[in-house]
C-alpha cells in the first residue's frame, strides 16, 4: 500500500504537468511511497493528453484515467480518484501548482503520529515576481484537537483543498465527496471533514504548497474568473453546504463558515463586468442566504458592505445591485488615486 495517493483533476494542463509531477518525484518522502492518479476531464488539448499517456507508461505508481465527458469543474474528477485510490492517506492537488520538497513527509509523520483523520497545513502564494507566505489567524499556532469545537478558528482557515491530507478509510466511511456540477466543492469537503473528524491537527507554521496565482490575458488563476457561471456556480455550492449543516444538525456554526466566504462572493461580483441584469440574477439566488447571515450578525465583517444590509434583508434586488454598482465605483477611485501616489 502507497503511503499517500495525489489527486490530480486535470483538464488542458500542458506543461505544469511537468512541473506539477516533478515536485512529486523530488518529495523527500520518497516517490516509490507515494501513487499519483490523474483524472483528465475530456481536455481537447493533445499534448496535454499525450504528458498524461507517457506519465502513466513510465511510471507504475502514476496512473491517468480520462472522462469520457467533460463535466466542467474539479469535483467529478476528484471523485473518481478517490475511488481509486490505494494509499493509506490522500491529498487532492490542482494541476497548475507544486509542493515543496519535504511536504509530504512532514505531513505523513505529523498525522500519523497523532492518529489523525486529516491535517491541514499552509502555503505560498506565488506571484510572477514573488513568493508570500498566507497569513491566517494562527499567527504560527499549531494545534491539534479531537473535535472542531475546541477551535472555531479552524473555520477562517482557507478551505484550499491541496493543504488537506485526509486518512482515506476517514472520508469512505463518512461518505464525504466533492460536490459535483458546481463550485464551493472544495469548502464542502472541508466543513465535512471538520464536522466529523475525531482528530485534526493544523500546522499553520509549515507552508507545504506553492499555490501560482497568474491574472495575464489566457492564463488566469481561477481566483480571477468572474463571470456568471463561476459566481452562480458558487452560489448552488454555499446552498449545499447550507443543507450539509442542516443534515448534521449544526446550523449553529452557519456564520462562522460562511462570514468570509460571503465577503469574497461579494468582492468577485463587485469585481466583475457582467451586465447588472446578471448581478440581479445573483443576487436574487444568493439572496435567502445573505439574509440568514446579516440576521445573525447584521454585517459582512467589512465596513465597505454595510449599505447592503437593508436592501438585502428587504430583498430589494434592484436596490442591491445599485449599492454594488457604488461600491465598484468607490474602489476604482481609491485604485487611482492609490496608483497616482504610488501606493500601491
Amino acid at each position: 500500500m502507497y503511503k499517500i495517493s495525489v489527486v490530480v483533476a486535470t483538464y488542458n494542463s500542458g506543461d505544469f504537468l511537468n512541473e506539477f509531477l516533478d515536485s512529486i518525484m523530488s518529495q523527500s518522502l520518497g516517490f516509490e511511497d507515494i501513487e499519483v492518479i490523474f483524472v483528465d476531464d475530456a481536455s481537447t488539448d493533445s499534448y496535454t493528453l499525450e504528458l498524461l499517456h507517457n506519465f502513466d507508461e513510465m511510471y507504475s505508481n502514476v496512473l491517468a484515467v480520462f472522462l469520457d465527458e467533460n463535466s466542467g469543474f474539479p469535483g467529478t474528477g476528484r471523485n473518481r480518484g478517490l475511488d481509486l485510490a490505494s494509499g493509506e492517506y490522500v491529498i487532492f492537488a490542482d494541476h497548475d501548482d507544486s509542493y515543496v520538497e519535504n511536504a509530504f513527509e512532514v505531513m505523513y509523520n505529523e498525522i500519523t503520529k497523532e492518529n489523525a483523520d486529516f491535517l491541514i497545513t499552509n502555503f505560498y502564494k506565488v506571484y510572477e515576481n514573488e513568493s508570500v507566505k498566507e497569513k491566517t489567524v494562527f499567527n504560527r499556532e499549531n494545534i491539534a484537537v479531537n473535535s472542531f469545537r475546541e477551535d472555531l478558528r479552524l473555520f477562517d482557515i482557507a478551505p484550499s483543498i491541496w493543504t488537506k491530507l485526509f486518512k482515506k478509510d476517514f472520508l469512505t466511511e463518512n461518505n464525504i465527496r466533492f460536490l459535483e456540477g458546481m463550485l464551493a466543492e472544495d469548502l464542502y469537503v472541508y466543513v465535512y471533514a471538520l464536522l466529523k473528524s475525531k482528530r485534526t491537527v493544523y500546522l499553520d507554521d509549515f507552508y507545504s504548497y506553492n499555490y501560482s496565482i497568474r491574472d495575464a490575458d489566457g492564463n488566469k488563476s481561477t481566483i480571477h474568473i468572474r463571470n456568471k457561471k463561476y459566481l452562480a456556480s458558487m452560489v448552488d455550492g454555499y446552498f449545499e453546504i447550507d443543507n450539509l449543516l442542516n443534515k448534521l444538525n449544526n446550523e449553529e456554526f452557519f456564520s462562522n463558515i460562511f462570514k468570509r466566504h460571503f465577503v469574497y462572493w461579494l468582492t468577485s461580483l463587485v469585481a466583475s463586468d457582467i451586465s447588472d441584469t446578471e448581478k440581479r440574477e445573483l443576487v436574487a439566488a444568493i439572496n435567502p442566504l445573505l439574509r440568514k447571515q446579516v440576521n445573525i450578525t447584521s454585517d459582512f465583517d467589512e465596513r465597505i458592505y454595510s449599505p447592503l444590509t437593508k436592501p438585502i434583508l428587504a430583498g430589494d434586488y434592484d436596490e442591491t445591485v445599485r449599492k454594488i454598482t457604488k461600491i465598484k465605483k468607490s474602489r476604482a477611485r481609491k485604485d487611482k488615486l492609490k496608483s497616482f501616489f504610488g501606493l500601491g
